[in-house]
């Protein structure tokens, strides 16, 4: 499971914002596009938030902080979710990842998803994997025939743009000392 997640964070850091040449295709319907999630804005501090529980710290990016919410309601649209977790990267929401499992919550979540920010770009319509790109918030959704799992996950580009420079800082640091 930490695996799995570790893994869906750096591919959606990844994917998102580089240059894949589809930014026209993956635009937020007009006036939809997210700054955060239920609530909580990109980049608030997570001292603020008094409704949160630790849960994990992932090891990414010199470590992010992995956060449930109290009395969270575990359902969005017609899905029932199985949870919903929220990223700290120092001390800041920097994404979340929603997941369901089965066929029909991930029809539930896809359909509520789509309805809220549109369809966004899919590159293989034989595959449920579709994401959004814009100016504050980059998106993915997908769902794994074999596995039955979907997901959900939103992320901050702002906050992206600091872990950009860190890993980069990073890099240089060990390009200079390390050999």
């Amino acid at each position: 499971m930490k695996k799995k997640i570790l893994i869906g964070l750096i591919i959606l850091a990844v994917g998102l914002w580089s240059n894949l040449g589809f930014a026209e295709l993956s635009q937020f319907k007009p006036r939809s596009e997210p700054d955060g999630f239920r609530g909580i804005k990109w980049g608030t501090d997570i001292s603020t938030l008094s409704d949160m529980e630790y849960y994990e710290t992932d090891p990414s990016y010199g470590g992010t902080k992995v956060y449930t919410r109290k009395n969270e309601d575990l359902h969005l649209g017609a899905a029932k979710l199985e949870r919903i977790l929220y990223y700290f990267w120092r001390g800041k929401f920097c994404s979340v990842w929603v997941s369901t499992e089965g066929s029909t919550n991930w029809y539930g979540l896809q359909e509520a998803v789509f309805e809220k920010f549109g369809k966004g770009y899919q590159d293989n319509e034989f595959i449920e994997k579709y994401f959004w790109r814009g100016d504050i918030t980059g998106m993915s959704l997908g769902y794994n025939e074999v596995s039955k799992e979907g997901e959900l996950w939103m992320s901050s580009k702002e906050i992206y743009e600091q872990i950009k420079a860190y890993k980069k800082q990073k890099a240089k640091e060990g390009a200079e000392k390390g050999f």
